[in-house]
């Protein structure tokens, strides 16, 4: 079979095209350190690419609302054990006008106190989130508590919001100042120890009585703080854990991401340097043979 000196020269020029082609095509891939440049390159890594980046803008969100969550936790948390040792020093004090052993004068100094500790407790329930909003208050810088002065607390209304930490997953971030001291029965926390405090600085015989009868409602109002720190450092430990999942899931996209679109230099360099080598070889090649005196009659 003949081969005509046009097909020869077709052919030829057909195979150092896609040569130098791919040579293009890994000089570029060196240079930007990608694999792919334009999505119609290769469709279904582009989609597993476009995939990768919603993740990861999803991620972004929920990492955000993970800072936040844990911000407001970790303060919350704080003020909480601050508020608990207020008050159980002022279950120390009742304790102490409820066991008969001081006088009237010993009672009220303890009443003058038990009032700068209910004055502690109103003032870390009013502290500020970081956003600059009340902590166990509402958006609208509203106190969370109000001493109405006549023994009387006042509650916002709260709307404690859920955060979102993940797909179908939310956290919530704070507490009402009602879930610290409103206990079940109608017993208020703050009522109870303000009553008590006035009793005391009575300075007569009455703040002993009121002393003992506070001590259950006391200790109940320590149990339900107890149990709302809990739950909030339960929560803090859920908010820790999907960090550390995200953190994961990102790592493993980045390493997914890189292993479909980066250029592995070193085996592109190697692959472009035979490939220069070979179309520099079939030009050399090419060369002579159309120099060849019987050259359309090759078989």
């Amino acid at each position: 079979m003949q081969v005509s000196t046009s097909a020869f020269y077709s052919d030829t020029a057909k195979r150092m095209s896609a040569m130098n082609a791919r040579a293009q095509t890994l000089q570029t891939e060196i240079a930007t350190g990608k694999k792919i440049q334009n999505p119609s390159d290769a469709p279904g890594v582009s989609q597993q690419l476009a995939e990768i980046a919603r993740k990861d803008a999803d991620a972004a969100v929920y990492s955000d609302n993970l800072k936040t969550a844990d911000s407001l936790l970790s303060q919350s948390d704080g003020v909480l054990k601050q508020i608990y040792a207020q008050l159980t020093r002022a279950k120390e004090l009742a304790t102490s006008a409820a066991t008969g052993t001081q006088s009237a004068s010993d009672r009220k100094i303890n009443g003058n106190e038990l009032k700068s500790v209910l004055d502690a407790i109103v003032g870390l329930a009013n502290v500020d989130n970081i956003r600059g909003e009340p902590l166990f208050g509402t958006t609208a810088n509203v106190k969370a508590v109000v001493d109405n002065g006549d023994g009387t607390f006042t509650y916002a209304p709260t709307n404690v919001s859920e955060i979102p930490i993940a797909d179908g997953q939310t956290v919530q971030a704070t507490e009402s100042a009602a879930s610290l001291f409103q206990q079940d029965a109608g017993t208020d926390t703050l009522s109870v120890l303000s009553k008590l405090a006035t009793a005391l600085r009575a300075g007569d015989d009455t703040g002993q009585q009121a002393a003992s009868d506070s001590l259950d409602k006391i200790q109940a109002a320590l149990d339900q703080l107890g149990d709302v720190q809990a739950s909030v450092g339960a929560r803090g430990a859920r908010v820790e854990l999907q960090q550390s999942l995200i953190q994961t899931a990102d790592t493993d996209r980045a390493s997914l991401r890189s292993q479909l679109e980066d250029t592995d230099i070193t085996s592109a360099i190697v692959e472009l340097q035979q490939m220069m080598t070979a179309l520099s070889a079939t030009q050399a090649s090419f060369s002579k043979l159309a120099q060849l005196s019987l050259f359309d009659y090759i078989r």
